[in-house]
């Protein structure tokens, strides 16, 4: 081809493109820092994209230039939560397309307010903890790098549930405030709508298996245009999961010790026992455990009297206590001197989950586990079964320490 021939092809395709007959260019990923200076209708602004593969409360569907998420059984009796998410530099959708009380974001956001610390993980994971601005409370923060952010000023406190600082966060302006429900008449959400401040539900602790809790970076990073980044973290996360859980599942059924849950409540007036179909009924049996008792209510726990649970789990292999300030068998001892009778007491196999946790009481088990639940069950598998991890590092539990 001759130089005239090439300088002909080249004004015809110019003109095409000036007259928008095909699209200027192929955007190949997210934007994540900037918006669209020349919206194109035909252009799909998302092509890195995300799904729920395990997590059951939240679908995302995707349309060239926006998002439309949604967030079912955010607590009990809760009707769906709709958002509307929006590339940026790109024209709203008509608002008679969705629901009544479907909130619409422009996205990337820039700024978010977090009130709970298992959205914390998920900022990091997703390279986007600059954009932290404020947290529900500064007490409970493991994460190192937002104990220095907080520190220095950083951050602003903002309170919980109800009592909300709602003048506070509309001084602070954040893009999104994502936050829990638990009862509309004490959360936060209700009071933040009102005030016009864009509240986005975050329903992970409704899933009944980790790796569907785990999957909820995915609804985080729909906010930021970060889905690569979600992706690739939480398939690096499934991937460890599931070879633990190969692992485990190595052991015959008839070595897999029977493993007790939590202990007596003077607060609830019972023991609370997993299911086999609960978030922890799955943890146990992935370890290669056996729910004692488990099969009480498998698909929920149960609230179990003292008697019951010491008629039936007295000989149970391990026991794991998850209870704030218990550090010691003294301790539990000191709750109730039938503990003593416990065959995991004697036998020096008591644990809790409490290795990981700041001065104010704030566990890292229940900020950095919920998003790598992998880290957890490494832990119960070499609680479970030592030879199989010998030199593990345990992350969140601890021994403890037999009687003297």
């Amino acid at each position: 081809m001759n130089n005239d021939n090439r300088f002909v092809i080249s004004v015809l395709v110019l003109f095409a493109l000036i007259m928008g007959a095909v699209p200027a260019w192929a955007q190949d990923t997210n934007l994540l820092d900037d918006c669209v200076t020349a919206y194109d209708s035909t252009q799909d602004y998302f092509p890195n994209k995300v799904a729920p593969t395990l997590a059951e409360n939240f679908t995302v569907e995707y349309f060239n230039h926006y998002k439309m998420v949604t967030v079912t059984d955010a607590f009990e009796n809760a009707e769906p939560f709709t958002y509307v998410l929006v590339q940026c530099g790109t024209p709203a959708p008509s608002a008679e397309d969705f629901p009544a009380d479907a909130q619409f974001l422009e996205v990337p956001v820039e700024s978010m307010i977090a009130m709970s610390t298992t959205q914390i993980p998920h900022l990091q994971q997703l390279d986007q903890l600059d954009k932290l601005v404020g947290l529900d409370s500064f007490l409970y923060v493991s994460n190192a790098e937002v104990v220095g952010m907080v520190e220095r000023g950083e951050l602003v406190e903002v309170g919980f549930g109800g009592e909300v600082n709602v003048e506070l966060v509309l001084e602070t302006a954040p893009d999104v405030v994502m936050t829990y429900g638990f009862n509309p008449d004490t959360d936060a959400h209700p009071v933040l709508i009102e005030s016009g401040i864009f509240t986005a539900l975050n329903a992970e602790w409704r899933e009944s298996t980790p790796l569907g809790r785990a999957e909820w970076i995915k609804y985080t990073s729909l906010f930021f245009n970060a889905e690569a980044q979600a992706q690739s973290a939480y398939d690096s996360i499934a991937t460890a999961y599931g070879e633990a859980r190969a692992l485990a599942q190595q052991v015959a059924v008839v070595d897999r010790p029977i493993v007790l849950w939590n202990s007596f409540s003077t607060w609830t007036e019972g023991w609370l026992i997993p299911g086999a179909q609960t978030y922890v009924g799955a943890l146990i049996q992935d370890a290669g455990g056996i729910i004692a008792l488990g099969e009480t209510a498998p698909e929920d726990s149960t609230l179990l009297s003292f008697e019951a649970v010491y008629a039936d789990a007295l000989e149970a292999d391990l026991w794991v206590i998850n209870e704030f300030g218990m550090l010691t068998l003294e301790d539990l001892l000191a709750q109730d001197a039938r503990f003593a009778d416990f065959a995991a007491v004697t036998n020096g196999a008591v644990w809790n989950d409490n290795l990981d946790v700041n001065a104010n009481g704030g566990n890292n088990y229940y900020e950095l586990g919920v998003t790598n639940p992998h880290l957890v069950l490494q832990d119960l598998v070499a609680m479970f079964h030592p030879q199989l991890l010998p030199n593990h590092e345990f992350r969140f539990y601890r021994q403890f320490e037999p009687l003297q």
